[in-house]
């Protein structure tokens, strides 16, 4: 990537973080920033850097909104005739206890939702026509378990027009929560690293001595690479190899937890508690670890998928090299 191109991105995450920022009741940020105008630009590098920006803001300010549902239904939009911004998707959720729940994510007031039943089509559903239970989730994510009446369900999209819509949207979302859960484990590490050089022990910042420093190089060293590979992964767009957004979410999933676990070591007793940011950090990459597929699921199906098929799953050099 260019030096440009790096200052770009940089300056897209610092206007998405300042957004993020607004107090309360200062109106939506996604509108502020222009984001659902974004939407139908995905395919120019530039409005996808943008677009992507926003979920790592969101990681690093722990704040929750409807992009993430705006992004998956996006795919459907010409399908539905309606504007980024009137349809978000809901997520289908397996829980071991309750089996396949659906959740919508950030506020949804005043949007139709759009849920998608592989095999059978997509429908959309007005907001009176279904009813939204919050459920308590760590991390400041606001989520909403949504309940409908089964009657009410009808396909408006036919599975020929929704099958390639819904590979199109869930590679479009696991990139964003990868970029999310970045965030999420940058401030988890922001966090360990001030209190390293803040806490003394035997008269020194316990950043000085060697077990530390290893703990914090290792967890900055698993940031680093995710930080690459979801460059990449949005540089590339629709050029990525097939399933890379899975690759991408897996390895999001996996790094964002041992970046946690190392800054919780670092933090000691204080990040076990509640109060400290980093219990909703460490909280945060563990719920969207679990949305579209965890790091261990994906890992699994992915393994299977190259044993059957020995797809090379890595990105050409050429396209990487490719302005």
């Amino acid at each position: 990537m260019t030096p440009v191109a790096e200052q770009a991105d940089r300056e897209f995450l610092d206007a998405a973080r300042l957004a993020l920022r607004a107090p309360a009741g200062g109106g939506d940020p996604l509108e502020a920033l222009g984001w659902w105008d974004l939407l139908p630009e995905l395919s120019d590098r530039d409005a996808r850097a943008a677009a992507f920006a926003l979920f790592r803001a969101q990681g690093r300010e722990l704040v929750s909104s409807a992009a993430l549902g705006g992004l998956l239904a996006a795919p459907f939009l010409a399908a539905t005739g309606l504007a980024p911004g009137a349809l978000v998707a809901t997520v289908s959720r397996r829980s071991p206890r309750r089996g396949e729940r659906l959740v919508a994510i950030g506020d949804v007031t005043g949007a139709a939702l759009l849920v998608d039943r592989p095999g059978h089509g997509a429908a959309v559903l007005a907001h009176d026509q279904v009813s939204l239970r919050p459920v308590a989730v760590a991390g400041r994510l606001a989520v909403h378990e949504v309940e409908l009446d089964p009657s009410a369900w009808k396909a408006a999209v036919p599975e020929s027009v929704a099958a390639p819509a819904r590979v199109a949207g869930r590679s479009l979302g696991r990139l964003a929560l990868a970029l999310e859960i970045l965030g999420a484990a940058e401030g988890a590490l922001a966090l360990a690293v001030a209190h390293a050089a803040a806490r003394e022990q035997f008269g020194q910042p316990i950043g000085a001595f060697q077990a530390v420093r290893h703990l914090l190089a290792w967890a900055r060293t698993d940031c680093v690479a995710l930080d690459a590979v979801t460059t990449v992964a949005v540089r590339l767009g629709e050029a990525a190899p097939p399933r890379h957004a899975e690759v991408v979410k897996a390895l999001a999933g996996r790094n964002g937890r041992r970046v946690c676990e190392r800054a919780l070591q670092a933090l000691g007793a204080i990040g076990f508690t509640t109060e400290h940011d980093h219990h909703h950090f460490h909280s945060r990459v563990l719920a969207l670890d679990a949305l579209l597929g965890t790091s261990a699921e994906l890992t699994h199906a992915l393994g299977a998928w190259f044993r059957e098929t020995g797809t090379d799953p890595a990105v050409p050099a050429a396209v990487l090299l490719s302005d």
